[in-house]
């Protein structure tokens, strides 16, 4: 059974369950969606399927497929799929009896609800200007754009030009503006499109065909530019890589699923010329690169499908803007979803049911969700949700501004959020041991206890977890890094012990102690173009990226532990001997007959050990923030605590005291 006949299936089983819930009023004209909220799950479901049926009636896709000019096959993908079954949806709802959306949380309204009450950000931006002024800036902002948008110098308003030196452009082989509804994407990462029948672009056009007129071959995959490809992990590069991991691909055709014919221009949702997703926006894109219409019913909607600059002038809001979290019109409109109906979690904290977890701790059966072998954009809540930071308190807010996500240039290659609260403002002990470490004193906290290691894409043939590359271009929400010349972050299903990139189904996030943690290569060796903390400091240690001598490219996490090591052995046995020695100052001076001056001489060496140890312990690096630094406090302290037993022991220097 296919996924459109298991909707339509579906939508039919729950027709009566449907009515009950009163998603939409029996009395309703038949051009309009009354919407009664919340609705169920299943009701979001089955409000799809007047959509998939105007497809089918008027996609070109169908008329590709009907006179044989398709190149692979097309899985139909709807809600069922990516919100009920998605993420282990399915093994979930069968051990607690109901459906859940694991992975995603849905929009508080859909852009089939129409008519709707949104009124847009500009209207906001009216008596919110600061807000506003500091949102219109950021990447929430720009994720969704028309093709006239795009004026970052590099597109310059050209989608069909080559970028980055290299032959990939925006918008892939047949695929040209007026085909589109809108670009997903920005000069950080990648370019996706929907196309104006609100589609996923998972495909490409060849044989010179134009997809408006439908001539041509419609062919899967070759769909997505990628920044990473196309100007970082050249040919030349690959074969770089290739020489330190030869399963590396080097040519396009190495690449398999994610090739194209264009290097830079890859298949996402989408196996190159095999398969494709053909997917509604309202099954998937939506969810976070988000739009609204101003139309009247699904009809007057439904009329203007086909016509990308008919969309685009009804189009009342896009990206991730005030009222996807505020709530349509606000306290514009009788306070309907004014406050947060929606908030972060929505798009930044993607899960998955994970069976293995939930055998080990029933109260953890969730990991963060994973685009092949690295974890997905959108998992950093999912990654913070088990860590202390979160158990403590902390949410997404607690550090960043939801309206000023981009502190810098929303064109950068690089992700620099602004930060209301900052690591140091807490870990105060930490970063004045941070400062004291010399070379790494010029980085940041985040430089180590936040790598780029979430992907954007589903690039299986170029992400190698061991290696700690080269796909990585969002930030990971861990913090807790693990020493251990073995131990890794991410790792194949339980009782997979060949971890060479065979599959990466099952791949997940470790957790040690219930939490999850950062490997010391991810941590000091990862090779990540994107990650502006690795640039800045010269590529860091990873083998490919770096700039600094051969020496110190860690090729393997053992050697990065043995130099951690060296660090921490020295300062972790002078400071357990300072605590025993500490310890027996203390039973000492119970029974000891000290003068009045050598008691308080003994009582002020040991109180400035323990002062010094304090700082070691609250610091917790052991001597990785600042080795020198930290050793030369447990050595103060341990020449503290000898005086302070010398005197004990009446073999004071009484030399020493004149």
């Amino acid at each position: 059974m296919t996924k459109q006949h298991k909707l339509l299936s579906l939508a039919a089983c729950m027709g009566m369950a449907f009515a009950a819930s009163a998603s939409m009023a029996a009395e309703a004209p038949a051009n309009t969606t009354k919407v009664d909220l919340p609705r169920t799950l299943d009701g979001y479901v089955a409000q799809d399927k007047a959509f998939w049926d105007y497809l089918k009636a008027n996609h070109p896709y169908f008329k590709y497929l009907k006179e044989g000019r398709v190149v692979g096959k097309f899985t139909m993908s709807d809600r069922t799929e990516e919100w009920v079954e998605f993420g282990g949806g399915d093994k979930y709802a069968k051990k607690v009896g109901r459906h859940t959306a694991v992975t995603y949380r849905l929009p508080y309204e859909s852009f089939l609800d129409l008519p709707n009450k949104f009124v847009g950000p500009k209207k906001c931006g009216e008596c919110h200007p600061a807000q506003y002024e500091k949102w219109e800036r950021s990447r929430h902002n720009k994720i969704v754009r028309f093709p006239e948008e795009l004026t970052e110098p590099v597109v310059a308003g050209d989608l069909k030009k080559p970028l980055y030196n290299s032959k990939a452009s925006v918008l892939p082989e047949g695929i040209n503006p007026d085909d589109v509804f809108m670009v997903m994407g920005t000069p950080r990462t990648k370019y996706g499109y929907l196309d104006k029948w609100l589609v996923r672009g998972t495909y490409h056009i060849e044989d010179g065909g134009d997809l408006s007129k439908a001539t041509g071959t419609m062919v899967a995959g070759g769909n997505q530019f990628s920044r990473n490809w196309a100007e970082h992990i050249t040919p030349e590069v690959a074969k770089k890589i290739n020489a330190w991991d030869p399963t590396f691909p080097v040519k396009l055709e190495d690449f398999g699923a994610q090739s194209s014919k264009v290097w830079g221009m890859n298949s996402y949702g989408a196996s190159n010329r095999k398969q494709a997703l053909f997917q509604p926006g309202s099954s998937y894109c939506e969810i976070c690169h988000t739009w609204k219409f101003d139309f009247k019913s699904q009809d007057e909607l439904f009329a203007a499908l086909g016509d990308a600059k008919k969309l685009r002038a009804h189009t009342i809001a896009k990206g991730v803007s005030c009222e996807e979290c505020h709530g349509a019109g606000a306290h514009l409109y009788g306070a309907r979803g004014a406050g947060m109906p929606s908030n972060c979690e929505r798009c930044h904290q993607r899960f998955v049911y994970n069976e293995g977890d939930a055998a080990k701790n029933p109260k953890q059966p969730f990991t963060s969700f994973f685009k092949s072998f690295c974890p997905a954009c959108g998992t950093e809540g999912s990654q913070s949700h088990y860590t202390k930071h979160y158990q403590k308190g902390m949410r997404c807010t607690t550090c960043h501004d939801p309206h000023e996500v981009t502190a810098n240039d929303w064109a950068s290659q690089y992700t620099v959020p602004n930060l209301k609260k900052e690591c140091q403002d807490c870990h105060t002990t930490a970063a004045y041991f941070f400062s004291q470490g010399g070379t790494h004193s010029r980085n940041k906290c985040e430089s180590c206890h936040m790598p780029k290691m979430n992907s954007c894409e589903n690039f299986a043939s170029i992400q190698r977890p061991d290696m700690a590359g080269f796909d990585n271009v969002r930030a990971s929400h861990i913090w807790r890094i693990l020493v251990d010349p073995e131990k890794k972050s991410i790792n194949p299903p339980e009782g997979v012990t060949d971890r060479k990139q065979v599959s990466p189904k099952g791949w997940h996030l470790t957790k040690d102690d219930g939490r999850p943690y950062l490997d010391l290569m991810w941590t000091c060796g990862r090779t990540a173009y994107q990650d502006k903390h690795v640039v800045d400091a010269m590529g860091c240690h990873s083998p490919i990226q770096s700039k600094f001598p051969e020496m110190m490219r860690f090729k393997d996490q053992r050697t990065i532990y043995n130099k951690v090591n060296a660090w921490q052995t020295p300062v972790k046995e002078g400071y357990a001997k300072v605590i025993s020695d500490l310890s027996s100052i203390r039973d000492l001076l119970k029974v000891a007959k000290l003068s009045t001056a050598d008691r308080a001489q003994v009582q002020l060496y040991a109180e400035e050990a323990r002062i010094n140890c304090a700082k070691i312990k609250d610091d917790g690096s052991w001597g990785v923030h600042a080795p020198k630094f930290s050793k030369q406090l447990v050595e103060e302290a341990q020449s503290y605590t000898a005086q302070a037993l010398a005197i004990l022991n009446g073999q004071q220097d009484k030399t020493a005291k004149k």
